[in-house]
Order: C-alpha cells, then sequence, then structure tokens
C-alpha cells in the first residue's frame, strides 16, 4: 500500500471516529441533562421517600436485567458485526431473527423472575410491586437486542435518533405521572415510558430487518450458543466489578462511616463516570468496527491505535481543566460539603487519561470472542482496586484513594497491553508516543498545580496549561484530518 493511499485510509478512519464521538457525545450530554431535569422533578413531586422508591424500582429492575439477559445486547452486536461485514443481506437478517429470539427469551426469563421475587419477598417488601413491572424486564430485553441490531449493522444514525428520542419520552412520561399521581404512578410510569421505548427502537430496527422470531427453531437456537457463551463471560465480569465496588464501599463505611463513603462516591463519579463522556461511542461505533475486521491483524492495530489517538487528543484538555476547576465544579454540582473529596477527584483523573489509553485495547477481546481472557482482565484488575484502594484509605485517607486508582489503572494498562500483544499479535502505534507523553506531562503539571496553589496563580497556569493541550490536540487533528476545516466552514457559511 502506498504511502498516499495509507494517509488517506488513516484519515478517513480519524474523521469518522471524530463524527461519531462528537455525535454520540453530545446525545450522552443531553441524556445527562434529561437526567438532571427528570431527577428535579422527582424531587419536587415525590420527595425523599418518593425518590426512595424510585430509586428501588430502578435498582430493582436493573438488576434483574442484568441478571438474567445474559449480555446478549453487547455480545449480539459482534455477531451481527461480523455477518453484517459480509453484506449478504439474507445472511444478516437471519442472524438478526437469531439475536431477537434470544432476546425474547432471556426477557421471559427475567418476567419471570421478577414474578417470582414477588411471592419470595416478605410483606414488608411487597410495596415495590414487582407484579406490576415484571413486563418491564421483558422489554428491557428487547430493547436491548434490536439496539445490538443497529450497533451491528451500523445504522449509527438512527441509533442517534433512538437515543435521543428515548431521552424525551422518559421525562414526557415520568413529568406528568409525577405531578398528578405522586409516588404511586411509579410503577406505571416505569410501565408505559420502557413500552415506548421499546416501541420506538422496534420502529427504527425493524425498517431495514422485519421482526421476526425463531422461538421454537432449533436452528435459531443453535446458532445463537456462541453469542450466549459470550454474555455469560460479560454477565460475570460484571459481577466481578460490582463486588469489588460494593467491597470498597463496605470497608470505608465501617472504617468511617457513611460519610466517607458518599465523598468517595462522588469523588469517583466527578473523576471518572462524567469525563466517560468522551468514550460514548466505543460501544455505540467503534465496538462494531471493530468485530467487523475478523482476522486482519493490521486491520485490527490500525483500527485500536486510531481509536486510541482520537480518545487522547479529545480527553486530555478536558481531564486538565477539569484538575484546574475541580474545587469549583463540585460545589456547584454538590454542595459545599463535598469538597473534601477535591483532592480525591483530582488524583483520579491520571487514571482516565490511562484509561483512554487501554479502553480501545481492551475491547479486543470482546470483539474476538474471548470471555476467558475477559474475564481475566476484569477479574485481576478488580481484585487490584479491591485490595489497594482500602489499604491506601486506611494508611492515608480519602485523598490518596485517588491516586492509587490512577495507579491501578496504568498496571491494567501494562497487564492488557502484554496479554493482548501475546494472544491477539496488538501492537501500538510508538510513531504518535510523543504526542501521549506530551499530554501526559501536560497533565501531570495540572495536578500538581492543582494541590500546590491558589487564587490567580492557579487559573492563569493551569489555563495556560490546558490551552497549550488543547491547542496541541486542534494542531493534530487539523493536520491528520479533514474535521476542524469542516467546522470552519460550517462557522462562515452560519456568518455569511
Amino acid at each position: 500500500m502506498s504511502k498516499e493511499k495509507q494517509h488517506n485510509k488513516r484519515d478517513g478512519g480519524l474523521n469518522h471516529i471524530l463524527k461519531y464521538t462528537g455525535i454520540f457525545g453530545l446525545v450522552q450530554v443531553l441524556n445527562m441533562l434529561m437526567n438532571i431535569i427528570r431527577n428535579k422533578i422527582a424531587a419536587m413531586f415525590l420527595g425523599p421517600s418518593g425518590m426512595g422508591m424510585l430509586d428501588m424500582y430502578n435498582k430493582a429492575t436493573n438488576l434483574l436485567s442484568e441478571s438474567t439477559n445474559f449480555g446478549i445486547s453487547i455480545s449480539g452486536v459482534k455477531h451481527v458485526s461480523e455477518v453484517s461485514a459480509q453484506e449478504n443481506h439474507a445472511r444478516t437478517l437471519h442472524y438478526v431473527t437469531t439475536l431477537r429470539t434470544y432476546s425474547v427469551m432471556v426477557g421471559l426469563l427475567g418476567m419471570v423472575a421478577c414474578i417470582c421475587c414477588h411471592w419470595l419477598l416478605s410483606e414488608s417488601y411487597k410495596t415495590v410491586n414487582f407484579l406490576v413491572v415484571s413486563p418491564v424486564i421483558l422489554m428491557m430485553a428487547v430493547t436491548g437486542g434490536e439496539m445490538a441490531v443497529l450497533k451491528g449493522t451500523k445504522r449509527l444514525m438512527s441509533l442517534t435518533k433512538v437515543s435521543v428520542l428515548v431521552a424525551f419520552i422518559i421525562l414526557a412520561v415520568f413529568a406528568p405521572c409525577f405531578y398528578f399521581m405522586r409516588s404511586e404512578s411509579i410503577p406505571y410510569a416505569l410501565l408505559l415510558s420502557q413500552l415506548l421505548v421499546m416501541l420506538t427502537t422496534l420502529h427504527y430496527s425493524a425498517q431495514g430487518f422485519p421482526y421476526r422470531l425463531g422461538l421454537f427453531s432449533r436452528e435459531y437456537l443453535r446458532e445463537g450458543v456462541p453469542m450466549l457463551r459470550l454474555g455469560i463471560g460479560l454477565i460475570v465480569a460484571g459481577l466481578f466489578g460490582k463486588g469489588s465496588e460494593l467491597f470498597v464501599n463496605y470497608f470505608i463505611e465501617q472504617s468511617n462511616g457513611l460519610g466517607d463513603v458518599g465523598l468517595y462516591n462522588r469523588g469517583y463519579t466527578m473523576a471518572v463516570v462524567y469525563a466517560s463522556i468522551i468514550f460514548s461511542a466505543m460501544d455505540a461505533d467503534y465496538y462494531p468496527r471493530l468485530s467487523s475486521t475478523g482476522g486482519d491483524i493490521r486491520l485490527q492495530n490500525d483500527t485500536v491505535n486510531h481509536q486510541i489517538e482520537v480518545c487522547v487528543l479529545l480527553i486530555s484538555p478536558f481531564l486538565i481543566f477539569f484538575a484546574i476547576g475541580m474545587p469549583l465544579i463540585i460545589p456547584i454540582l454538590f454542595t459545599q460539603a463535598f469538597v473534601d473529596c477535591v483532592s480525591m477527584s483530582i488524583g483520579a483523573l491520571l487514571f482516565m487519561y490511562f484509561r483512554a489509553l487501554c479502553l480501545p485495547v481492551s475491547y479486543l477481546a470482546l470483539a474476538r470472542g474471548d470471555s476467558k481472557m475477559y474475564m481475566l482482565t476484569e477479574l485481576v484488575y478488580d481484585v487490584l482496586i479491591a485490595v489497594v484502594v482500602p489499604y491506601a484509605y486506611a494508611k492515608w485517607g480519602l485523598a490518596a484513594t485517588g491516586f492509587t486508582i490512577s495507579a491501578c489503572g496504568l498496571l491494567d494498562l501494562l497487564m492488557i497491553y502484554g496479554l493482548y500483544r501475546w494472544r491477539y499479535h496488538f501492537r501500538f502505534d510508538f510513531s504518535h508516543m510523543w504526542i501521549y507523553v506530551a499530554h501526559g506531562l501536560l497533565l501531570c503539571c495540572a495536578i500538581v498545580l492543582a494541590f500546590h496553589s491558589h487564587g490567580w496563580v492557579r487559573w492563569c497556569l493551569g489555563g495556560l496549561l490546558g490551552l497549550l493541550s488543547l491547542g496541541l490536540s486542534v494542531r493534530i487533528l487539523s493536520k491528520e484530518t479533514q474535521f476542524i476545516e469542516k467546522l470552519k466552514s460550517k462557522f462562515r457559511r452560519r456568518h455569511e
């Protein structure tokens, strides 16, 4: 392949990644805003007890769904994308039917489990009416399957429309229900909103693939077994993560009470959850693309390295501005009582930088359907977190847990790079190492500045570091893609 063709291929790949990272990032922001408004409405009309009941319903349905869906909504993306890459519509439709069949089956299993919970729980817990919400589990499974169809067949614009509509549907259903019926409306609001979400998703997914099931066909049931095996691995890996998280929270609560548990979780949310918006396109766009590379090692490595580069370029300026502004951001989003988690949040920001280097690589196990390797790496990381974070908290306090999480992120990066180099022949593109080192050094300087300076010195020097990082990212993206030029041309047309 000539250098010109390689450049054009690289430019097209980076433009594609930037486009859909921006689109799904905006969708994620919209979902967060809708969630904030929904919580505000719930607080106004339901009160603390009503919000507690709403949390109980959500946690119960999510737990039952995750425990019974066998990860179909994730593992299905891999298999559908592989079949779709063959450009055989009949074959793709056949496998989509397989996915839909299994989605309904695991949904029915979850619904039965929900009904059983209603009869098994004591009277004091029957305020949560599992009989009413049991169909929600089935509808969640069907919706997850249809979302997998959209992702696997790379119908990304339809996926975007569904995501936007879902955010508005949930708010449009919850607001009047909470206003007129208060807390008594919760199970019915959940039922109605999930029904509308399922029908909306079905509307878009059925446009290319008419809805069919093969519940009584041995062929469909046999064909979906590999998808089920990978899904079981995803469930087990998820249980590792939840167990590790619960252990850390339990240790902190036993050591110093629920107050520090709240601070730790808010600090983790600020440093990890909110910053993860940058990675919002990974599941929707990147995972199906990587799965469709098949056994082509060069194409696989190019896909992963392009994704790493874009992730680092986009998240680095964000993390620097976050580090400098954290003492201001946390009191605004929460209250002044949460300022004690500022140091923990700043220390954990390096974790997200290592995550940008690591997460695109970690998708290789999912794309290859290697559930054992995925479970192994997740288990090692979760055990590491469960051991090291409580030790750091007991010895040095809450602030140390942030740097401990970052250290675990670095070890996870080294482990995954070593294992995946051996297992999948992954090769890191060292030609762009200077970019990653430069952004990493700027972030480290910002973190040091955040801890050891105050007032105008902090804001001026921190702002300068953020602008340097932003300028570096913009310069590289302008040089290697047409994305910045397209934004400029659109801006000029609007102001002509």
